[in-house]
């Protein structure tokens, strides 16, 4: 077998590495230890947080600094320092107050490099919470501190994202980005960063320029990076939007190792 030597292969936590029950499953790490003996380069990129991420970097040791905040943040674990890092403007403080005061069912999450503040507790907000197992600050928009917020995340029921996206596009707001990111999760981030804009920075800041990037994802988020990785695949669970512009749909989806199965496809292509 060839040497994968100079390929990185950069997946999406949730909904594409991590099945539903959110624990890592056995068929997966042994593929990425599989991946590695061959010479590959194991990383992740996620709107996580550092804190919500840190649960999952001790089992999987990624190889090659990590992508978080949905790109607003390049992390180098080995060196516990950001590489780079976009942070919102303060205008952020009122498009927050303003969607919580147009949506008494919303939550907002207000993240910074090492806090993570919540305004309002709701249904899908401790949900949001459970899944990430993070402590938060409880804490008006107005009296977080200014500066490095990283993005906020919006969280309602399902069946009101369509009403509380029709709101965002009503608005002139256009100092920020504004993605879904899940079914009950909505986010504000900052102009321009995206997977995608960390992935095409990452290339330089990590001396990758010339190898072959492999990135994985499922939804909304996850489009920019795919578009600049070299190959891009998705789990069969990913949304329409990703299936269209994705180079490999894979057969499995993250509840049955969609990642083993991708890593199979690329070290197959290798022999």
């Amino acid at each position: 077998m060839k040497s994968l030597e100079h390929t990185l292969l950069v997946t999406d936590l949730d909904g594409t590495l991590l099945p539903s029950n959110k624990c890592l499953a056995p068929e997966d790490v042994e593929a990425i230890a599989r991946f590695r003996a061959s010479g590959g380069t194991f990383t992740i990129a996620t709107g996580r947080t550092l804190q919500a991420a840190q649960q999952y970097l001790g089992l999987l040791h990624p190889d090659a600094p990590c992508i978080l905040f949905n790109g607003a943040v390049i992390y180098d674990i080995a060196a516990k320092k950001m590489l780079d890092m976009t942070a919102l403007p303060d205008e952020a403080i009122q498009i927050t107050r303003s969607v919580l005061d147009a949506f008494p069912e919303v939550s907002a999450e207000i993240l910074r490099p090492t806090q993570t503040y919540v305004s309002r507790m709701t249904e899908y907000e401790q949900m949001h919470l459970d899944i990430c197992k993070v402590e938060p600050i409880l804490m008006e928009p107005e009296e977080i501190p200014k500066g490095d917020w990283l993005k906020v995340l919006f969280a309602i029921a399902a069946d009101q994202m369509p009403n509380l996206i029709a709101f965002f596009q009503k608005q002139a707001w256009d100092c920020a980005d504004f993605v879904q990111s899940e079914a009950h999760f909505y986010e504000a981030l900052p102009k321009g960063a995206t997977k995608g804009s960390a992935l095409q920075k990452y290339r330089k800041l990590c001396s990758m320029e010339g190898w072959r990037i492999v990135a994985a994802g499922d939804f909304d988020n996850d489009l920019e990076m795919l578009e600049e990785a070299d190959i891009s695949a998705c789990p069969s669970n990913a949304q329409p939007c990703v299936k269209e512009v994705a180079d490999i749909q894979l057969v499995n989806s993250c509840d049955t190792h969609a990642i083993a199965e991708l890593i199979d496809r690329i070290m197959a292509d290798e022999t």
